[in-house]
């Protein structure tokens, strides 16, 4: 009986002792289990500051790429537009050069062709977008002699900007020439060849300032040459030296001194039309010679003329 009993609280003690032992493994576990975690957590949080700290100077070095990145665009466009201006000027050299060679055969009297260089005198003027737009509908290029005395807000539409149009002169092909500053005719450019050169010398610099640049190296005297008198063998002298060459005109609808009608500025027209180089004289501010303009250049072409915008080395500017 005895030895059972202690069997049995043997048994009984082991038992215990194995539900304490496994008491105590299932604690630690417990234990192990919730200071694993926390300190898992704790890796967690810092592995999301270095990843913060990390994707802060990933876009950091990013953005310095595509800036770099942007500024060589950059760089490589400002050089583009440089090899596309100096496309532009070759292809130009060499369509005036063209032009020439046609003179000179036309003058030797080696062909039957004819030319004729369209001028327009005393723009811009608002007026001057229709001119442009006609000029754009036939394919023609034509010469603006350019005065600044109307001021930046156009003479005929004082809401809008006149100055921008030096910019679409020269966006649209056509050539820009100096016609003074001022215009002033009676207002003292003639009064001596200083007054004249400085209002030549001001032009030129507003058509630089207002198309970026833009060199000019014609002219054409306000009111025509004969205006300077006395004083024109001194201008042309100056003139020369700041390497301008000059130009008059052959031909008119004599919109300059006012026409009163379509017929009148035609018949002018027409019957001025004599050469086989001929220069036209227009002025971009008269109305009728913009509703005339149209069937200008038609009759110039059906009349076997072809029509180009004035250059320095032709023969029809006077150095």
């Amino acid at each position: 009986m005895g030895r059972r009993v202690t069997k049995r609280r043997k048994s009984k003690f082991l038992s215990q002792k194995k539900f304490l032992v496994l008491e105590g493994l299932f604690i630690l576990l417990i234990l192990f289990f919730f200071f694993g975690g926390i300190f898992l957590l704790y890796q967690i949080k810092e592995l999301d500051k270095k990843y913060s700290l990390l994707e802060i100077k990933y876009k950091k070095t990013l953005s310095q790429y595509y800036n770099q990145k942007k500024e060589m665009n950059q760089i490589h466009d400002i050089t583009s537009v440089e090899d596309i201006d100096k496309s532009i000027e070759s292809i130009k050299s060499k369509y005036f050069q063209n032009i020439k060679a046609l003179e000179d055969e036309i003058l030797a009297g080696k062909s039957n062709k004819k030319i004729a260089y369209l001028t327009f005198d005393d723009g811009p003027y608002f007026n001057t977008y229709k001119v442009l737009d006609i000029l754009d509908q036939y394919h023609v290029k034509a010469t603006f002699f350019t005065i600044s005395m109307n001021g930046e807000y156009c003479f005929d539409n004082k809401s809008e900007n006149c100055f921008s149009l030096y910019k679409e002169y020269v966006k649209r092909g056509h050539t820009i020439a100096n016609h003074t500053y001022t215009h002033a005719i009676r207002g003292g450019l003639y009064s001596s060849v200083d007054s004249f050169m400085d209002a030549v010398v001001r032009q030129e610099e507003h058509i630089k300032n207002q198309t970026g640049g833009y060199i000019t190296n014609i002219l054409r005297f306000p009111g025509g040459s004969a205006q300077s008198k006395d004083l024109k063998g001194p201008i042309i002298d100056k003139l020369r030296e700041r390497g301008y060459g000059w130009v008059d005109w052959t031909a008119e609808d004599g919109d300059g001194k006012g026409i009163a009608s379509w017929d009148e500025g035609w018949n002018k027209f027409t019957s001025s039309i004599n050469d086989n180089i001929e220069v036209i004289l227009f002025h971009d501010y008269n109305r009728i010679t913009t509703e005339i303009l149209p069937s200008a250049i038609t009759y110039l072409q059906e009349n076997g003329y072809q029509i180009y915008p004035l250059f320095y080395d032709s023969h029809m500017i006077q150095k």
